[in-house]
């Protein structure tokens, strides 16, 4: 009984190692560490805090087009799906305020970093996020210089 109750538990266990669904969430790929500097551009109309990238390299940000202007250097950062987080600030009584807000989508870090020094850090209006590596100093992205320009409307 305990030789069939092993084979079970090894077979499920290479079952779930090739599910999709683990490939998907990132851990089955290896995992490295990458040092960059990190720039972060808000896009959201209102200045944030804390923002910061599986919790490292906090910072308050301006709203575009004063966002973008200094780099965190040397973040290590481990590759694969990347918690990135932000506070709202402004006025008083802006709705909001005080509050922490998650990226709504998985920002991956993976591909694109043979090379780069930069890692782009973009904050957009609708919770989401989008990270660029780049060789350069990162620059905004045409996405978030629209939706900044619709915010402000």
């Amino acid at each position: 009984m305990k030789t069939l109750r092993y084979i079970i538990s090894r077979i499920a266990a290479i079952l779930l190692a090739a599910s999709p669904a683990y490939f998907l969430l990132g851990c089955n790929f290896p995992r490295t560490t990458v040092t960059l500097d990190i720039v972060y551009f808000n896009y959201l109309g209102r200045p944030l805090y804390n923002a910061s990238i599986d919790g490292k390299a906090s910072r308050s940000l301006d709203p575009y087009p004063e966002t973008g202007g200094s780099a965190i250097s040397g973040v290590a950062l481990a590759t694969g799906i990347k918690k990135v987080t932000w506070v709202l600030d402004g006025p008083a009584g802006a709705p909001g305020n005080g509050e922490t807000i998650h990226a709504k989508n998985s920002a991956l870090l993976d591909g694109g970093l043979e090379g780069a020094r930069y890692l782009g850090v973009h904050i957009y209006p609708d919770a989401t996020v989008e990270l660029i590596p780049s060789r350069h100093y990162p620059r905004p992205t045409e996405k978030g210089i629209a939706l900044a320009g619709q915010s402000k409307q």
